[in-house]
């Protein structure tokens, strides 16, 4: 079982301070990895015991913070880059996909994204000019008006990783779709209820890797009893979204 922390870029803080504490958070990680039996990142595996997923949010550009910490880090840290198909289009997207591959990373994970009105910024307008789909099928498969572009052919090396749902037929269809296409792995979308098994069991099935995504405020225990709580879903690991990197379940007693 492998345990992620995952955070967004901060919007108001000093970036120096930001990533000073988040190096303190990934030797804590370290620190319950080995404390309770966690497994280690495995030779070539995209994501291990020890590593972060860094969202885009507004502020820090989380394409820097990526590129310092795997600086910092002598590439000993596997540095996931998430981000949502809400906020840009497919130029920018493709864009900061050209830039990430060139900072010699390939962990990402992509998302639909939640709406504006779900959210605190609830009058903003989003973008939504490429879903999942369209965009796993570029860099899986290519791009058709830049097929020539060896920038572009190299997206088919990342790791790619979609978070998706399991709580309608339509989300079971889509990650048939996706799975098809060729998606790395798949990160599922938990609210602490009971997760459908047998679309576990298919996506294993499929031969991908299988994570649970679960924000810190819906773990309603101690990150070991959490742990323990969901081994018997056979998942390869669970990815926890933090708020604050200094105060945090990864960072508690």
């Amino acid at each position: 079982m492998k345990i992620i922390p995952q955070i967004e870029t901060p919007a108001g803080e000093n970036y120096i301070d930001f990533e000073e504490n988040l190096s303190k958070l990934i030797e804590g990680i370290k620190y319950k990895g080995k404390k309770f039996g966690l497994n280690g990142a495995g030779a070539g595996d995209a994501i291990g015991s020890y590593s972060v997923v860094i969202e885009q949010n507004f502020g820090i550009n989380a394409l820097l913070l990526c590129n310092d910490l795997k600086n910092r880090h002598n590439n000993n840290l596997n540095i996931i880059y998430a981000f949502n198909m809400r906020d840009k289009n497919r130029v920018a997207i493709l864009s900061d996909l050209i830039t990430f591959e060139q900072l010699g990373l390939k962990n990402i994970i992509i998302s639909e994204g939640l709406h504006p009105l779900k959210t605190v910024f609830y009058a903003a307008k989003p973008v939504y000019d490429i879903d999942v789909l369209g965009l796993s099928s570029i860099i899986k498969t290519g791009f058709p008006l830049l097929k020539d572009n060896d920038y572009v052919n190299n997206f088919s090396l990342f790791n790619l990783g979609v978070v998706v749902g399991i709580s309608t037929p339509a989300d079971f269809l889509k990650i048939k779709k996706l799975s098809k296409i060729g998606v790395d792995r798949f990160i599922i979308n938990y609210f602490g209820d009971n997760l459908d098994i047998n679309i576990i069991n298919y996506i294993k099935a499929e031969k991908k890797p299988v994570f649970i995504f679960i924000n810190e405020s819906n773990v309603k225990s101690t990150l070991e009893e959490f742990i323990k709580k969901n081994l018997e879903l056979n998942v390869d690991g669970i990815i926890i979204k933090i708020l604050n990197e200094k105060s945090n379940i990864f960072t508690q007693d």
